[in-house]
Formats: structure tokens, sequence, C-alpha cells
């Protein structure tokens, strides 16, 4: 009898966990969508004001930013575009996407905005690549927004759905 109870524990200490974990995500892709924005608004300041090279303007960027997959994505950009193989910017920006996508909460419909941003760095002129980079932090803000309401309805029922649907399969089995 013991054991029943103990495996029913379990499971829903397991099916809570698995629920929690789901709603972490939620949050974790809206802290994201804002730390890619904040780097979008101080990669269009380095360009814009300082006029800093593009792998040194990444790398200011980086240590500005909190650390976690967006930091890591923008020192990546800045390590490919050092590198003599890879061809532009937009080559190192998109590799860079590639590199830290699993590691990111992002959806598909996040990726296109950002791999937009990086399409014109270090080609165009100073003005367009500012131009670029602010539309897409608006881009990225609409993306915020819109995950930061799915995130503040969808984080309790995750919650509860881990609950219940631990709670459901324990009931089966007893």
């Amino acid at each position: 009898m013991l054991v029943k109870w103990l495996g029913a524990l379990l499971i829903l200490g397991a099916a809570a966990a698995w629920g929690n974990l789901q709603a972490a995500q939620l949050r974790r892709r809206v802290k994201e969508l804002e730390e890619f924005r904040l780097g979008m608004r101080l990669l269009a300041a380095e360009i814009g004001y300082t006029s800093t090279p593009l792998p040194r303007a990444l790398e200011h960027v980086q240590e500005r930013l909190p650390g976690g997959g967006v930091s890591v994505f923008f020192t990546r950009a800045g390590e490919l575009l050092r590198n003599p193989e890879v061809a532009d910017a937009n080559a190192a920006w998109s590799r860079a996407a590639d590199e830290v996508k699993e590691e990111l909460a992002l959806t598909r419909e996040d990726w296109p905005v950002l791999l937009r941003a990086g399409a014109g760095l270090g080609s165009m002129g100073r003005e367009n690549q500012i131009k670029q980079l602010e539309a897409a932090e608006v881009q990225l803000a609409s993306h915020a927004a819109t995950a930061a309401a799915r995130c503040e309805s969808g984080e309790k029922m995750w919650r509860y759905l881990g609950v219940m649907g631990g709670l459901a399969v324990v009931i089966l089995l007893l």
C-alpha cells in the first residue's frame, strides 16, 4: 500500500514539474525577446553614434546584455564575423542564429525577424543599418507583447494541466 502511495506522489510530482517547465518556457520566451530588443537598440546605437566596427559593436552589445542565450548569440556572431571563412556579416548572423537556435525558447515566428535584422549589416550604409535594426526592434516588440499575453494566460493553464493530468493518471492507476 505504501508503495502505491509513493508511486502516486512521484507521478503527481513529475506531472506538476512538467507543467511548471512548460510555464517557465513561456516566461523565458518573453525574456529572450526583450533581450533581443535591447540588443537591437544597443547595436543601432553602436553603429550610429560611435561608428564602431561591427565585430567590436557585437562584442559591446554582448557585454551589456545579461548572460544567457541572447548574449551567446551576439558573442557567436562577433566571433564568426572575425573568421575569414565567413563571407559577410549576414552569413555570420545567420550561422550564429543556427548555432544557438536550440538553446533559445524562441518560436518559428521569431526567427525570420531576427534573420532579417542581420540581412544588411555591414553591407548597407549606416543609416540603412540603423533603420533595419529599428524595424526589427519594433517587430520584436510586437512579438514580445503577444508572447507576454500568451504567457499571462498560458502559464496558469500549464501549471494546472500538469497537476490535474498527474492527478488523473494517479486516479486511473489506483
